[in-house]
Protein backbone atom coordinates (compact mmCIF):
# COMPACT_ATOMS: atom_id res chain seq x y z
CA UNK A 1 0.00 0.00 0.00
CA UNK A 2 0.83 3.71 -0.49
CA UNK A 3 0.26 6.59 1.24
CA UNK A 4 -1.39 9.68 -0.02
CA UNK A 5 -0.67 12.83 1.39
CA UNK A 6 -3.54 14.61 0.02
CA UNK A 7 -6.38 12.30 1.48
CA UNK A 8 -4.15 10.60 4.55
CA UNK A 9 -5.17 7.71 3.41
CA UNK A 10 -3.35 4.54 2.26
CA UNK A 11 -3.88 3.15 -1.97
CA UNK A 12 -3.73 -0.02 -3.40
CA UNK A 13 -1.05 0.27 -5.80
CA UNK A 14 -3.80 -0.70 -8.62
CA UNK A 15 -5.19 2.70 -7.36
CA UNK A 16 -2.45 4.80 -7.95
CA UNK A 17 -2.78 7.84 -10.10
CA UNK A 18 -0.65 9.35 -13.34
CA UNK A 19 1.70 12.21 -12.77
CA UNK A 20 3.16 15.20 -13.92
CA UNK A 21 6.03 15.90 -11.53
CA UNK A 22 8.59 13.96 -10.16
CA UNK A 23 10.17 14.73 -6.88
CA UNK A 24 13.62 13.66 -5.83
CA UNK A 25 14.69 13.30 -1.86
CA UNK A 26 16.91 12.12 -0.04
CA UNK A 27 16.26 8.48 0.89
CA UNK A 28 13.62 7.77 3.93
CA UNK A 29 13.23 11.25 3.60
CA UNK A 30 9.97 11.12 1.96
CA UNK A 31 7.07 11.92 4.20
CA UNK A 32 8.74 15.22 5.00
CA UNK A 33 9.31 15.86 1.25
CA UNK A 34 5.69 15.19 0.55
CA UNK A 35 5.07 17.83 3.53
CA UNK A 36 7.42 20.22 1.60
CA UNK A 37 5.86 19.68 -1.80
CA UNK A 38 2.14 20.19 -0.54
CA UNK A 39 3.80 23.63 1.45
CA UNK A 40 5.64 24.45 -1.69
CA UNK A 41 3.33 23.58 -4.64
CA UNK A 42 -0.33 23.32 -2.75
CA UNK A 43 0.07 26.51 -0.35
CA UNK A 44 2.52 28.55 -1.80
CA UNK A 45 1.46 27.78 -5.68
CA UNK A 46 -2.05 27.58 -4.35
CA UNK A 47 -3.03 24.37 -6.16
CA UNK A 48 -5.70 23.08 -4.55
CA UNK A 49 -5.81 20.08 -6.87
CA UNK A 50 -2.64 18.57 -6.33
CA UNK A 51 -2.52 15.09 -5.21
CA UNK A 52 0.85 13.64 -3.93
CA UNK A 53 2.19 9.86 -4.04
CA UNK A 54 4.63 7.99 -2.47
CA UNK A 55 6.12 4.98 -4.31
CA UNK A 56 7.76 1.92 -4.03
CA UNK A 57 11.13 3.91 -4.50
CA UNK A 58 13.19 5.11 -1.43
CA UNK A 59 14.11 9.20 -2.18
CA UNK A 60 11.37 9.52 -5.12
CA UNK A 61 7.44 10.78 -4.90
CA UNK A 62 5.04 11.76 -7.73
CA UNK A 63 2.39 13.75 -8.07
CA UNK A 64 -0.35 15.28 -9.98
CA UNK A 65 -0.61 19.08 -10.30
CA UNK A 66 -3.39 20.83 -11.99
CA UNK A 67 -1.28 23.84 -12.85
CA UNK A 68 1.11 23.46 -15.91
CA UNK A 69 4.27 21.18 -14.83
CA UNK A 70 6.83 22.90 -16.24
CA UNK A 71 4.75 26.63 -14.83
CA UNK A 72 5.33 24.72 -11.78
CA UNK A 73 8.93 24.07 -11.49
CA UNK A 74 9.89 27.31 -13.33
CA UNK A 75 8.06 29.14 -10.33
CA UNK A 76 9.59 27.16 -7.95
CA UNK A 77 13.43 28.15 -9.66
CA UNK A 78 12.70 31.48 -8.92
CA UNK A 79 11.68 30.59 -5.24
CA UNK A 80 14.83 28.68 -4.72
CA UNK A 81 17.07 31.10 -6.51
CA UNK A 82 15.95 33.67 -3.42
CA UNK A 83 15.44 30.43 -0.76
CA UNK A 84 17.46 27.77 -1.67
CA UNK A 85 17.36 26.39 1.82
CA UNK A 86 13.70 26.06 2.02
CA UNK A 87 14.27 23.53 0.52
CA UNK A 88 15.78 20.62 2.81
CA UNK A 89 13.58 17.27 1.49
CA UNK A 90 12.21 17.86 -1.96
CA UNK A 91 15.31 18.79 -4.05
CA UNK A 92 14.57 17.64 -7.28
CA UNK A 93 11.85 18.52 -9.75
CA UNK A 94 11.30 17.13 -13.27
CA UNK A 95 8.04 18.07 -15.28
CA UNK A 96 6.27 15.14 -17.15
CA UNK A 97 3.77 15.98 -19.99
CA UNK A 98 2.52 12.11 -20.53
CA UNK A 99 1.85 9.64 -18.26
CA UNK A 100 2.24 5.95 -19.70
CA UNK A 101 1.69 2.86 -18.85
CA UNK A 102 5.33 0.78 -18.61
CA UNK A 103 5.44 -1.00 -22.10
CA UNK A 104 7.70 -0.73 -24.46
CA UNK A 105 4.64 -0.13 -27.02
CA UNK A 106 2.98 2.69 -24.52
CA UNK A 107 6.51 4.35 -24.06
CA UNK A 108 7.52 4.86 -27.83
CA UNK A 109 3.29 5.88 -28.63
CA UNK A 110 4.12 9.08 -25.85
CA UNK A 111 7.11 9.70 -27.61
CA UNK A 112 5.76 9.68 -30.84
CA UNK A 113 2.70 12.54 -29.47
CA UNK A 114 5.44 14.33 -28.52
CA UNK A 115 7.63 14.48 -31.42
CA UNK A 116 6.39 18.09 -33.00
CA UNK A 117 8.14 19.53 -29.91
CA UNK A 118 11.21 18.93 -31.56
CA UNK A 119 11.69 21.21 -33.95
CA UNK A 120 12.93 19.85 -37.77
CA UNK A 121 16.08 21.36 -37.65
CA UNK A 122 16.40 20.52 -33.96
CA UNK A 123 19.06 18.01 -32.57
CA UNK A 124 17.80 15.41 -29.45
CA UNK A 125 19.04 12.74 -27.55
CA UNK A 126 16.78 10.28 -25.48
CA UNK A 127 17.50 10.20 -21.94
CA UNK A 128 16.31 7.07 -19.55
CA UNK A 129 16.05 6.64 -15.57
CA UNK A 130 14.24 3.66 -14.86
CA UNK A 131 13.25 1.89 -11.44
CA UNK A 132 11.43 -1.18 -10.66
CA UNK A 133 11.35 -2.43 -14.66
CA UNK A 134 12.58 -5.02 -16.42
CA UNK A 135 12.52 -2.98 -19.22
CA UNK A 136 16.55 -2.13 -20.04
CA UNK A 137 17.92 1.36 -20.64
CA UNK A 138 19.08 0.64 -24.30
CA UNK A 139 16.27 -1.17 -25.50
CA UNK A 140 13.65 1.72 -24.59
CA UNK A 141 15.98 4.93 -26.32
CA UNK A 142 16.78 2.67 -29.28
CA UNK A 143 12.31 2.03 -29.70
CA UNK A 144 12.25 6.20 -28.82
CA UNK A 145 15.23 6.89 -31.00
CA UNK A 146 13.60 5.12 -33.86
CA UNK A 147 10.74 7.13 -33.63
CA UNK A 148 12.09 10.32 -34.11
CA UNK A 149 13.42 11.48 -37.23
CA UNK A 150 15.72 14.18 -35.87
CA UNK A 151 19.37 14.58 -35.71
CA UNK A 152 21.00 12.91 -32.48
CA UNK A 153 23.47 14.85 -30.64
CA UNK A 154 24.15 13.12 -27.14
CA UNK A 155 27.10 16.11 -25.89
CA UNK A 156 24.51 19.30 -26.58
CA UNK A 157 21.04 18.33 -27.86
CA UNK A 158 18.65 21.03 -28.46
CA UNK A 159 16.50 19.08 -26.92
CA UNK A 160 15.66 15.96 -24.40
CA UNK A 161 13.11 13.12 -24.84
CA UNK A 162 13.23 12.41 -20.89
CA UNK A 163 11.73 9.06 -19.95
CA UNK A 164 10.95 8.26 -16.22
CA UNK A 165 9.87 4.68 -15.68
CA UNK A 166 8.89 4.33 -12.08
CA UNK A 167 7.41 0.56 -12.06
CA UNK A 168 3.93 0.24 -13.51
CA UNK A 169 3.99 3.81 -14.75
CA UNK A 170 6.13 5.86 -16.94
CA UNK A 171 6.72 9.64 -17.30
CA UNK A 172 7.51 11.16 -20.36
CA UNK A 173 8.94 14.98 -21.46
CA UNK A 174 10.83 16.74 -23.83
CA UNK A 175 12.94 19.15 -22.04
CA UNK A 176 15.73 21.89 -22.25
CA UNK A 177 18.05 22.03 -19.98
CA UNK A 178 16.66 24.58 -17.35
CA UNK A 179 13.19 22.46 -17.05
CA UNK A 180 14.03 20.06 -14.41
CA UNK A 181 15.05 22.08 -11.08
CA UNK A 182 18.17 20.72 -8.88
CA UNK A 183 17.96 22.80 -5.73
CA UNK A 184 21.14 21.16 -4.58
CA UNK A 185 22.86 22.27 -8.01
CA UNK A 186 21.91 25.99 -7.10
CA UNK A 187 22.78 25.76 -4.19
CA UNK A 188 26.57 24.75 -5.44
CA UNK A 189 26.22 27.36 -7.85
CA UNK A 190 25.86 30.33 -4.54
CA UNK A 191 29.77 28.79 -4.32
Amino acid sequence: MDYNVSTGRHVRRSQLQEFNLLVGCPRDREQAARSEVQYFIGDLLEDDGLKVYSTRISGLITCMTTLDPFDVVKRLREYADENPYQFRFAIRFTPLELCVESSLEQITQAAARLLPKIDKDSTFRVTVRRRHTTLENMEIVEAVAEKIPRKVNLENPDKTVWIEVVGELTGISVLVEDDILSVMTLRDDMY
